[in-house]
């Protein structure tokens, strides 16, 4: 079956099968990760970050500024104290701190920071999580991995308002998500989370005030376990219990957001938090981060500089702040992790600002969203097919061009949804993957239509040319009616007897079948021994074979060759008894120039030469001697393997010397006795004759007729003789026999 062009199912299956099967893999995903996602935030570039979150870094700014080192653990925890007093001062919803507090310091240090953050009533402390792998005793050595919590010192865990962990990978693995809740320590919910609980205050009892309008019953229980937990863990307590409410009841997340979207504009704020705490409960139990930019995008205040201030002097009324290491420069850098945003200095983004961007991702519910797997691989499908369709359909010269275009579109849209609606569709499997397959692939299937197209336009020309002419003009010759080739060339013709009688009876239609089937025989066996059929006039056909120099090979060939075309004739004749076609060659060599010939707009490539008209005038001879294959001596001489008679020196019709004929019989092994015996005596009776002695040649032939049958030459030699006896010629007759017509 032959398809189309726009369905010819190869390379569209495999340019999408491929991307499908790339994107499936680990590498795939690792790729999009690292490569795909870095382009699409570089190309989106920074954007403004929320003013609901602070960043206040414990610094190398700052541990000159107090004389202490630069490394968090060391620093004294009354200072913390005072900076958790500030902050509550300056009015901040919720204080988050990213530092280890597990090892117990200086107990005074301790107490003050303790009380600060029992005034406060709003702090997050952070709490460790130690990996440990145990032995499942399973005989097939599986391993079961925990993560044990590990909380600060119990001073500090009791006055905290909540504890909560926070884990990221070290490097080398870039981190592109993060935990909201993390599954090996019971489903907790992260730092960012807890945090977010505090500064939403307000709209979680919103948020429980709806739910219980929709599901008194879940509310209830909800409820009554809150009523149960004492005030110190109220907040981190109602995360957990909104997380497993929302996990048991799918349809709760649906009801509650239809419900918050048919309620007007009414406290446009309150709903968007409680819109985007509700995709937290409900969604996953990570997020993909959205960067706002490169280290310290979002507001960053250095540790010294909150004590130092004035009082007014940093606005951070309602605002969350995050506490943590971090620095401006790479060698001072203590806790920082490898991201889209990594710097060339090395500088990474610190933990501190990616719990504080998790943080403000969930509220602004604008955190990165992977496009879901079933509509990525019908992405991935439908794009393969496009770009296959684009790449068959569009011409060859044209087809990166047409690529680099349609890459820039696909990338373009993969920037707009990604920048507008934080929308992440793959390009790096459709752009180098699919895009360079199915490219190369188009330029390779156009090459195979090219390819082919010449092919056939060659066969076609093949017809008409010889190929080495075809593949010449192929080749884009300027010029080509100036290309001439001189060479050395043997000329065959052939002539048809009845083909006048035959184009009278049969009707055109039928003519050029009957005409068809007879040169399909003849062209076989020129071909077969290296012969090009120059052309074809009427019923007659001119073959050549040249070359550079004269080879006795070449003549073998045509020699062999026009014995193979009377057997094909004899062959052709048998299988049309009622339209038969004898035919005579006749072949001569000699130089010739192989060239095109015409005018105007109109060329022919043939043979041309002296040869040609000689061959034809031989071929023209055989009639006359009643044989059906002749050669001149020229041909004759130094070939080896065939069975040939002289048959005189004739001058040709329009000819002004003379050349001596030969006969071609046959193969050397084929010819029989009596034919040699035959041929012996035509000799001998042709010597007489060129000596003159015409009663003795006369008799010689009349002995051929009566041993040997009709014989053509015989005849025509006898009657030669019975004229000269009658009427000798001239004195200075050299025995040579003057033609009067062709």
């Amino acid at each position: 079956m032959r398809w189309p062009p726009w369905r010819r199912p190869g390379l569209a299956a495999a340019t999408v099968i491929l991307g499908i099967v790339v994107s499936a893999t680990p590498l795939g995903k690792d790729w999009e990760q690292d490569f795909g996602l870095t382009w699409l935030f570089r190309l989106r570039g920074p954007i403004a970050p929320p003013q609901d979150v602070v960043v206040v870094t414990i610094d190398q700014e700052s541990s000159a500024r107090f004389g202490l080192p630069n490394n968090p653990r060391k620093w004294p925890r009354d200072l913390h104290g005072r900076l958790v007093d500030r902050l509550k001062q300056a009015g901040a919803s919720v204080i988050a701190f990213d530092v280890m507090f597990q090892e117990p310091r200086d107990p005074a240090g301790d107490k003050v920071f303790a009380s600060a953050l029992r005034r406060a009533g709003n702090v997050v402390l952070f709490e460790y999580l130690k990996k440990e792998i145990l032995p499942t005793g399973s005989e097939s050595g599986a391993e079961l991995i925990i993560e044990q919590r590990i909380p600060p010192v119990t001073v500090l865990a009791d006055a905290a308002l909540a504890i909560a962990p926070f884990a990221l990978p070290k490097v080398p693995v870039k981190v592109s998500q993060v935990w909201l809740f993390k599954p090996e320590a019971g489903d907790a919910p992260t730092l960012p989370m807890v945090a977010l609980g505090v500064h939403t205050q307000t709209s979680h009892k919103s948020l429980l005030a709806l739910i219980e309008r929709l599901d008194p019953t879940a509310y209830e229980r909800l409820h009554r376990k809150l009523i149960e937990t004492g005030e110190q863990n109220r907040i981190l307590q109602a995360v957990r219990l909104l997380r497993a409410l929302f996990l048991s009841d799918n349809s709760l997340a649906k009801r509650l957001t239809a419900r918050l979207s048919a309620a007007g504009e009414r406290e446009i704020r309150k709903q968007d938090q409680m819109l985007a705490l509700i995709a937290a409960y409900s969604g996953r139990n990570s997020t993909h981060l959205n960067f706002y930019g490169p280290p310290r995008t979002i507001e960053t205040i250095p540790y010294h500089r909150i004590l130092d201030a004035a009082p007014n002097e940093y606005d951070l009324a309602g605002r969350a702040v995050f506490v943590g290491s971090a620095a401006r420069l790479q060698p001072d850098q203590r806790d920082g992790f490898y991201t889209t945003y990594t710097q060339e200095t090395g500088l990474d983004v610190s933990g501190v600002e990616i719990a504080a961007t998790t943080f403000a991702n969930v509220l602004e519910h604008n955190a990165i969203r992977p496009l879901a797997p079933a509509w990525e691989l019908l992405l991935l499908a439908i794009w393969g097919l496009l770009l296959a369709l684009a790449m068959r359909r569009t011409p060859g010269g044209w087809i990166p061009v047409v690529a680099f275009a349609i890459g820039g579109v696909y990338l373009t849209g993969a920037f707009i949804v990604f920048a507008g609606f934080n929308l992440w569709v793959p390009s790096v499997t459709p752009l180098l993957i699919q895009l360079p397959v199915a490219t190369f692939g188009g330029i390779l299937w156009r090459y195979r239509d090219m390819q082919r197209e010449r092919e056939n336009i060659r066969r076609a020309f093949g017809m008409h040319l010889p190929l080495s002419v075809v593949d010449q003009l192929a080749r884009g010759i300027d010029d080509f009616t100036a290309s001439t080739e001189h060479a050395f060339g043997i000329c065959l013709v052939t002539d048809a007897e009845q083909y006048t009688t035959l184009a009278e009876r049969l009707e055109p239609a039928a003519l050029k079948k009957l005409m068809n089937a007879y040169f399909g025989a003849l062209f076989p066996p020129v071909r077969k021994h290296g012969g090009v059929v120059a052309d074809v006039i009427g019923d007659s056909m001119h073959a050549v074979w040249a070359s550079g120099e004269e080879k006795p090979e070449l003549k073998r060939r045509a020699c062999a060759a026009a014995l193979d075309v009377l057997a094909a004739v004899d062959a052709f004749n048998a299988r049309n008894p009622e339209y038969r076609l004898p035919t005579r060659l006749g072949i001569h060599c000699g130089e010739l120039v192989l060239g095109y010939v015409g005018a105007a707009d109109h060329y022919e490539f043939r043979a041309v030469g002296d040869i040609v008209s000689t061959a034809s005038r031989i071929e023209a001879l055989s009639k006359q001697l009643g044989t059906r294959l002749l050669v001149s001596d020229t041909v004759a001489a130094g070939v080896s393997g065939f069975h040939l008679r002289e048959l005189g020196r004739f001058l040709l019709k329009g000819k002004t010397r003379p050349l001596a004929i030969c006969e071609l019989i046959g193969t050397r092994d084929s010819v029989t006795g009596v034919q040699e015996a035959m041929c012996a005596t035509f000799a001998d009776a042709l010597t007489a004759f060129t000596a003159g002695k015409w009663s003795q040649a006369l008799r010689y032939f009349e002995a051929i007729e009566r041993e040997h049958g009709r014989d053509g030459p015989s005849r025509f030699y006898l009657e030669l003789c019975r004229r000269y006896v009658a009427h000798p010629p001239s004195a200075d007759w050299s025995g040579i026999v003057e033609l009067q017509s062709k």
